[in-house]
């Protein structure tokens, strides 16, 4: 049985990147897909990027109004017609022989549903490997990741431009939360990695951008929705602390922008005793000098050294 791929890609105001990501997908080796690119109410000339591509597997459907991206990422998979969802964001892109390796894993693995391979950051031209809890006699190796959130509890194997779905899982685990506009993504992790497995292949085949201005994970997160990410509690031992992990970074974003307020929040939920000694440290810190620390890692990012406290 042939795999067919559905390539979700939201789109809001990327017209310096579109292009290239929508054709690091046509240039696939492997060539059954369709593209579904919902353009999410863009402001800039990115519409009419994507409207100078001229190929019968893209489908382009418009918000009448801008919805973030949980809505769009909805509406790709309700106006699918192939059985596994592939999503790609309109600033990152895929290695050519992303899908030929995908569909391999799926072949190799036919009764697991949920699929994805790491990838590399692209900070204004300079390329890097984010730290992770992989280890190192896995690169290259596929494998099954049957506690996800055990390992990930840091940086992220994956991210949502390199992971793959059988669409069927979607009405086990519901879809996107379209009332959280920020670490919508965790969100849905933590219901889909309840339920199913990750098949998993350490090679980077996806590029992930770091830094756009433009981009919604780079505007004030503090006055954004979040996941209620209490209410997944008491599952399971690596759940809990996947948990506290992401409460944990979502407090460091709050420091990030000196939000007071909502830094106090977060900061009573974190339990203490899953976290390491440098990120307890980095709670504690007056934040002067937290935010100081912040320019110089930002510095050094510049100059090709990237450096994480996860």
């Amino acid at each position: 049985m042939e795999v067919y791929f559905s390539v979700v890609i939201p789109l809001h105001n990327k017209e310096a990147y579109v292009a290239k990501t929508l054709n690091s997908v046509l240039n696939q080796t492997y060539q059954n897909f369709e593209v579904i690119l919902v353009n999410d109410y863009s402001s800039d000339n990115s519409l009419d990027v994507v409207n100078a591509v001229h190929d019968r597997r893209v489908k382009i459907i418009e918000h009448n109004e801008n919805k973030g991206l949980s809505a769009s990422r909805n509406t790709g998979i309700n106006a699918s017609t192939y059985p596994y969802i592939a999503f790609l964001d309109a600033d990152d892109y895929w290695d050519s022989t992303y899908l030929e390796t995908i569909f391999s894993i799926i072949k190799e693995y036919p009764n697991e549903s949920v699929f994805a391979t790491h990838y590399r950051e692209n900070f204004k031209g300079k390329f890097f490997i984010p730290k992770s809890n992989l280890p190192i006699s896995s690169k290259g190796k596929t494998f099954l990741v049957r506690d996800f959130f055990e390992i990930n509890l840091g940086r992220l194997i994956l991210t949502q431009s390199c992971i793959v779905l059988h669409k069927s899982i979607f009405k086990k685990v519901g879809y996107y939360d379209e009332d959280v506009t920020f670490a919508e993504d965790i969100d849905f992790y933590i219901r889909c990695f309840s339920t199913f497995n990750l098949v998993f292949l350490n090679m980077d085949l996806c590029t992930v951008l770091n830094y756009d201005p433009n981009s919604i994970t780079n505007r004030v997160s503090h006055k954004k929705t979040f996941p209620k990410l209490h209410k997944y509690l008491n599952n399971s031992d690596s759940l809990d602390k996947f948990i506290n992990f992401y409460i944990y970074c979502i407090y460091r974003r709050m420091k990030n922008e000196s939000a007071s307020k909502e830094m106090r929040v977060y900061r009573k939920q974190i339990k203490y005793n899953s976290l390491s000694v440098l990120q307890i440290l980095f709670i504690y810190l007056p934040l002067p000098f937290y935010l100081f620390l912040i320019r110089v890692k930002k510095r050094l990012l510049n100059k090709g050294y990237h450096i994480s406290s996860y």
